[in-house]
C-alpha cells in the first residue's frame, strides 16, 4: 500500500514537472517571438547600406559624360575628371584682349553658355578682358585659385610694341603666377582673330603656336574656320577696328566650344 501511494505521488511530481517545463518552454517563445531580430536587422541595413553606396558611386560616374572631353588634350581630360572625381567644380578662367567681348555678345559669352548648358554646375566660368599688351597680364587677378585659364595673350596688341620673346615670357610668368595659386592649374593658349592683309602679325601668331608646341602648352588652332588673311570674305567677320563683330565671334566661339565640347 506504501508502494502504491509512493509510486503514486512520484506520477504527480513528474506531471507537475512536465507542465511547468512546457509553460517556461512556452513562455521563452513567446518572449523571443516579440524581440527584434538585431542580426537579420544589422544584415539588412548592411545590404540597405551597400546598395545606397552603389547608387551613389554609379550616380558619380554618370555626372560626367566623358564623350564630351574627346577633343581636348588628355592633360585637360584629366583636370576636369580630377575635380568630377573630387566633388568640386571646375574654376575656369577666360582671359584676353578687349576683343573677346567684341560682337553681341563676344565669343567669351558665347563660349561660357555653351559650357555652361553642357557641364552644369560642375564648371565656373570667369570672364577678365585685358587693356594693353601682354605685359599688362601681371595685373590679372588671380588669387582665386583657377583650375584652368583660357588665355589670348594679347599678340595682336603686342604688334610693334612687344617682342615675341618677351611675350613668351609674359606668358610663362602669367603661369607662374596661376600655379602659384593652385599648383595643378593648366593654361590653354589660343590665337587672337585673324586681320585681313596681315604681315608681320602672321609671323606672331605661327611663333605663339611653336612655343606652345615647345612648352608643352594645350593649344587651340581657330584661324582654319576663318577666311585667309588675303582673302576679302575676312571683312564680313571684323568690323572697321578689325575686331569680331557678331558673325565674327560666333566663328571664335564655336571653334573654341568645339575643343570643349565634342559633339
Amino acid at each position: 500500500m506504501k508502494l502504491y501511494k509512493l509510486g503514486g505521488l512520484v506520477a504527480v511530481l513528474a506531471c507537475l514537472g512536465i507542465l511547468v517545463f512546457s509553460y517556461l518552454s512556452w513562455q521563452d517563445k513567446l518572449q523571443e517571438a516579440g524581440t527584434p531580430d538585431h542580426t537579420a536587422s544589422a544584415e539588412t541595413e548592411n545590404t540597405d547600406s551597400e546598395t545606397q553606396t552603389t547608387q551613389t558611386e554609379s550616380t558619380s560616374d554618370d555626372s560626367v559624360n566623358t564623350e564630351l572631353l574627346a577633343n581636348m588634350d588628355e592633360q585637360v581630360q584629366e583636370l576636369f575628371l580630377q575635380k568630377n572625381s573630387e566633388g568640386e567644380n571646375l574654376q575656369l578662367l577666360i582671359v584676353g584682349s578687349e576683343a573677346l567681348e567684341s560682337g553681341n555678345p563676344g565669343y567669351a559669352e558665347r563660349l561660357k553658355t555653351s559650357l555652361e548648358e553642357a557641364y552644369g554646375e560642375s564648371i565656373e566660368v570667369t570672364i577678365e578682358a585685358v587693356d594693353g599688351t601682354s605685359d599688362s597680364l601681371q595685373s590679372v587677378d588671380l588669387s582665386a585659385g583657377y583650375d584652368l585659364a583660357l588665355l589670348e595673350p594679347l599678340t595682336l596688341m603686342n604688334n610693334d610694341r612687344i617682342s615675341i620673346e618677351d611675350e613668351r615670357q609674359d606668358v610663362i610668368a602669367f603661369t607662374d603666377r596661376l600655379e602659384q595659386e593652385n599648383a595643378d592649374a593648366l593654361v590653354i593658349l589660343h590665337a587672337p582673330q585673324p586681320i585681313y592683309g596681315a604681315g608681320y602679325y602672321l609671323a606672331q601668331v605661327q611663333a605663339l603656336g611653336e612655343f606652345a608646341n615647345i612648352y608643352g602648352y594645350p593649344y587651340i588652332e581657330h584661324w582654319d574656320a576663318w577666311p585667309d588673311t588675303d582673302d576679302i570674305a575676312l571683312k564680313e567677320h571684323l568690323t572697321e577696328d578689325a575686331v569680331p563683330n557678331d558673325k565674327g565671334a560666333e566663328t571664335w566661339a564655336t571653334e573654341l566650344s568645339n575643343y570643349f565640347i565634342a559633339n
